[in-house]
């Protein structure tokens, strides 16, 4: 499953099953590798206005009961900047491994060392319910 996602493309709004942006692809991973549902699509949330990302951020994190945890495969990796949330990811298991499996602007999708991902962020928080 992970190969499907390392296929696909990004793209601003996207959310599947080829392209994504980085909240598509997380909530689509979430349901179908960790047989998780219900997270909000957001399709009308410009991936650029990070302000209004926090704040649904926020909202997933209050209407989910979200906790910060320690990382592991299945928590979704919120990246920020200063009071900003301004990336996601989720953690995924490959080879025994702990990735990022993520997906961005000039990347695309792609697997990142945990310790890679949280040094480009003023902090990574780790959540899951």
């Amino acid at each position: 499953m992970i190969n499907h996602y390392l296929s696909t493309t990004y793209k601003p709004f996207a959310r599947g099953p080829q392209e994504f942006d980085c909240w598509g692809l997380v909530r689509d991973a979430w349901q179908k590798m960790f047989n998780r549902g219900g997270l909000p699509s957001y399709v009308g949330i410009d991936p650029e206005d990070k302000a209004a990302l926090t704040m649904e951020t926020y909202k997933v994190m209050r209407r989910y009961s979200f906790e910060p945890v320690d990382i592991r495969a299945g928590t979704i990796a919120t990246a920020w900047r200063a009071s900003l949330c301004v990336h996601v990811g989720i953690v995924v298991e490959a080879d025994g491994v702990l990735w990022i499996l993520e997906t961005d602007v000039g990347t695309g999708p792609c697997l990142t060392r945990p310790s890679r991902f949280e040094g480009r962020y003023t902090r990574v928080v780790y959540y899951d319910y």
